[in-house]
């Protein structure tokens, strides 16, 4: 048996790959693959997620036909290296693995035709980003991978396929990791390399599907930056975006940062980062208005003070998004001294010895709430868009400069910037995590017990009383409150009738 050949490193990411001798006769393999069964051993963060037994029997790798493995990773390439979306609306920030597997589940029984297209667009989103749909029968690992922000995403878990041998199992714990682009995508693209080169077709259709393999990984080392991007960013959007920057000579914010001698896209520029995902509807003056305000807001340094508040919280990785958010809050009010007793929280004020700059803008859409612009090379700003219901009133806008304070602060990548439209296309968990740090940073815990009763049942008129004193919305305090531990959850339910919630 060969060497397996080995690439990447175990304790980020590793693929090792092997052929195989077949000691089934020719006629009984698979059309166009049967000459390339082999092993497959992936690793990740240390752990070999390969690994599994039969009954007594424990093997590192998978043992099967490679090709439609490597054939499904050049057929998806730019999908696996750069598409952030899902398919449908999902809500929660699940990992790819899970959010998947659920909306399969909930989709495959609609009959209505609207849902049963949902069901298929799901489906297509698992083909391009779940392993095994390139199993053909293989007992691959329930492996997911995508992009996300600045890194890519893995998850999987230790199910076996269907249809495995009795007693089949794989020995390891089900997992996330989010790692930087490179550290996975450079090791698929040498496996790939090695797979062309290696090949090894018997008879005409064989060769005739290794050919046709070559000239995918033939295109994708043609393939352009903004090609990649098209996949990140929807290509109408995107056209709009060029033509914007075009107009002012700033195109060099389309420059996106490629991975070293492998296709794909490191870092997204500016304007693909902030345009990712949003709808392929937004219009050509909402997307010159958030254009102008990049190119507007480049080169400007921020303050001292900011930049000290920044420094240690790069690359926060993404938890418990409520937890997390109320944690943040309660750090930076640490690091800012809590607020004065019978005040309520002037985010403006504290905007402004930050130095960060809030624009307002009435943009069409109402499906912007804000921009949080921030990092190396960009003046920190912050875009409050009238449009968006929740900017109607002073209350609204307040909380989403908290909103967009939590972007600027804590959601910066890899780049060392953050450049966010926040929407419905923002990934789940950090749009909430920013919903949590705005109703804890604009509501302290202590100015909120001093507004309420000490003791006794909190009614709707004290609700009302504190709302007014905090400067916030009765039903953003109704669940911070419960959040606090302050009311019961029926207590909740009492308030939020009241208030028709």
């Amino acid at each position: 048996m060969p060497e397996f050949a080995d690439f990447g490193n175990p304790e980020k990411f590793a693929i090792s790959v092997r052929w195989a001798s077949d000691s089934e006769p020719r006629s009984r393999r698979p059309v166009g693959f049967g000459w390339s069964i082999g092993d497959l051993k992936i690793s990740i963060g240390g752990d070999t997620i390969t690994k599994s037994r039969v009954r007594a029997a424990t093997q590192s790798h998978s043992s099967w036909y490679l090709f439609p493995f490597f054939d499904w990773l050049a057929s998806n390439w730019a999908a696996l290296l750069h598409e952030e979306d899902f398919s449908w609306n999902e809500r929660s920030s699940a990992p790819a693995l899970v959010a998947c597997h659920r909306a399969l589940e909930r989709w495959i029984g609609e009959t209505d035709y609207t849902d049963k297209q949902k069901y298929k667009e799901i489906q297509a989103w698992y083909r391009r980003h779940a392993l095994r749909a390139s199993s053909e029968g293989g007992l691959f690992p329930d492996l997911f991978m995508r992009r996300f922000l600045d890194d890519i995403e893995l998850s999987w878990s230790p199910h076996p396929p269907p249809f495995a041998p009795e007693g089949f199992t794989y020995l390891v714990e089900p997992g996330t990791a989010r790692l930087p682009v490179s550290d996975v995508a450079s090791p698929l693209w040498e496996a790939l390399n090695w797979a062309v080169k290696t090949c090894s077709p018997i008879d005409d259709n064989d060769r005739a599907s290794a050919e046709e393999f070559e000239r995918k990984i033939s295109a994708l080392r043609e393939a352009s930056l903004h090609d990649f991007a098209a996949v990140h960013v929807p290509p109408a959007i995107l056209e709009k975006v060029q033509m914007a920057l075009n107009r002012t000579g700033a195109l060099d914010f389309l420059d996106d940062v490629p991975i070293p001698n492998t296709p794909g896209i490191d870092l997204f520029s500016p304007a693909v980062a902030m345009f990712g995902g949003v709808s392929p509807d937004l219009g050509l003056p909402d997307v010159e208005a958030i254009v102008s305000l990049l190119v507007t807001r480049r080169n400007h340094r921020e303050s001292a003070e900011l930049a000290r508040l920044t420094r240690e919280r790069l690359g926060r990785s993404l938890g418990v998004p409520h937890e997390d958010g109320y944690a943040y809050a309660s750090e930076l009010w640490e690091e800012l001294g809590e607020p004065n007793a019978g005040s309520y929280v002037d985010i403006r004020a504290i905007l402004t010895e930050l130095g960060i700059e809030v624009r307002v803008e009435q943009l069409s859409t109402d499906a912007i709430r804000g921009v949080a612009l921030a990092g190396d090379d960009f003046g920190p700003t912050i875009l409050l868009n009238t449009t968006s219901i929740y900017n109607r009133n002073e209350d609204g806008r307040r909380f989403t400069l908290a909103h967009e304070l939590c972007h600027i602060l804590f959601d910066r990548t890899r780049a060392r910037r953050v450049t966010i439209a926040s929407g419905p296309w923002v990934a789940p968990g950090i749009e909430k995590r920013a919903n949590a740090f705005a109703a804890a940073f604009l509501m302290p815990r202590t100015l909120v017990r001093q507004l309420l009763p000490a003791a006794g049942s909190i009614s709707r008129d004290n609700v009302v009383h504190a709302a007014q004193g905090l400067h916030v919305s009765e039903t953003a305090l109704v669940e911070h409150i419960f959040n606090l531990d302050f009311i019961s959850e029926w207590d909740r339910e009492r308030l939020r009738a009241a208030f028709r919630i």
